[in-house]
């Protein structure tokens, strides 16, 4: 298992208006405006025209959010989004480590998988879900380049593409599928896509360890600012990847509609305690224990207006969300309506 990296919190100097926002989120019986207050509030998720995932890695809420996190001054695009758009203050990773989360947000459960080993899996999932509609799909993975037409490498470039973060590699219906895994492609396709106005109807993005704020650790690199070490350089420039490309996303043809991006983090910081080094298991929505809590920015191309949600949502509502929003049918946990709730008071269109 590689080395993963701790974090401190320290009280630091913020921006007064924008850390005003971020308190009243920490605020008790604070209300905000166009906040949501029960799932499902909303019937009309339909008709997407662009769905976006950008999955990024192991950072917790208040590391990115709390007003005295001590980086604060490193994620300035995160926080100004978050009071923006739309923000989940009550969302969690499924479990710890990395690689269930990904299989997760992308067949409705762990299916078994309990570790970031390689595997391959024979279950439904979310690519099935799409052809089976007529939608197409990609999965931009960068620096999956390095690995020279290997898709089923475990690490490639001194561990900046990492099979873990690839949940779809490892379906045994897509790996064996030619057609299917020819969807699976260098983040450097993405610009391509939007210029040339072909951005499928789904699209999954994960960053590289540099880009994911997860950071690796290769002792034959030194002066490495992309070492576990280093989570304040981790997080501006993983801060900055997002508000890069969710900006050339937003400044596309593809940007229209109603459109979607889901920003979110598949598990909480390794602190160095509790189960397999991650302190905070909190979690919902069927899977509790869980990853902890972890920041989901939404940006709704239909619904310009901030808002925040306080319903317990995870990994298996953001799929649900987007299951009910083609009428995709439901998957694993996704099915359970009682306990997983589509996250409608945070994407449009506006109700």
């Amino acid at each position: 298992m590689p080395i993963h990296r701790g974090r401190t919190r320290l009280a630091t100097g913020l921006g007064a208006a924008l850390a005003l926002a971020l308190m009243l989120l920490w605020a008790p019986g604070m209300s905000h405006a166009n906040s949501g207050s029960a799932p499902g509030s909303r019937q009309d998720l339909k008709n997407y025209q662009h769905v976006f995932v950008i999955m990024m890695e192991n950072t917790g809420f208040d590391t990115l959010l709390s007003p005295t996190s001590a980086f604060a001054a490193d994620d300035p695009f995160i926080r100004s989004a978050a009071t923006t758009y739309g923000l989940a203050t009550n969302y969690f990773g499924v479990t710890h480590p990395s690689q269930p989360n990904y299989i997760a947000a992308t067949s409705g459960s762990t299916n078994g998988v309990a570790d970031d080993n390689d595997t391959t899996i024979n279950v439904a999932n979310v690519v099935d879900q799409l052809e089976a509609q007529g939608k197409t799909w990609k999965a931009y993975m960068q620096s999956l380049s390095l690995c020279n037409g290997n898709l089923l490498a475990h690490a490639c470039g001194d561990q900046l593409y990492e099979r873990k973060h690839n949940p779809f590699v490892s379906y045994a219906d897509v790996q064996n599928n030619p057609a299917r895994m020819a969807n699976i492609v260098d983040l450097s396709a993405l610009s391509t896509d939007l210029a040339n106005n072909s951005v499928p109807d789904y699209v999954w993005i994960s960053p590289d360890q540099c880009h994911d704020m997860h950071g690796r650790h290769d002792p034959a690199l030194t002066n490495d600012s992309c070492d576990f070490s280093q989570v304040g350089s981790l997080i501006s420039t993983g801060d900055t990847f997002l508000s890069q490309t969710v900006g050339a996303i937003m400044g596309s043809r593809a940007w229209t509609g109603n459109s979607v991006i889901f920003i979110t983090w598949d598990e909480s910081d390794f602190t160095g305690t509790g189960p397999e080094g991650f302190g905070d298991t909190s979690g919902c929505c069927d899977a509790n224990p869980g990853g902890g809590h972890v920041v989901m920015l939404t940006i709704s191309h239909s619904d310009h207006s901030p808002r925040t949600s306080d319903v317990a949502y995870n990994h298996y509502s953001m799929l649900s969300t987007i299951e009910g929003g083609w009428g995709l049918g439901c998957l694993a946990n996704t099915c359970d309506t009682a306990n997983v709730p589509p996250m409608t008071d945070l994407v449009g269109p506006k109700g």
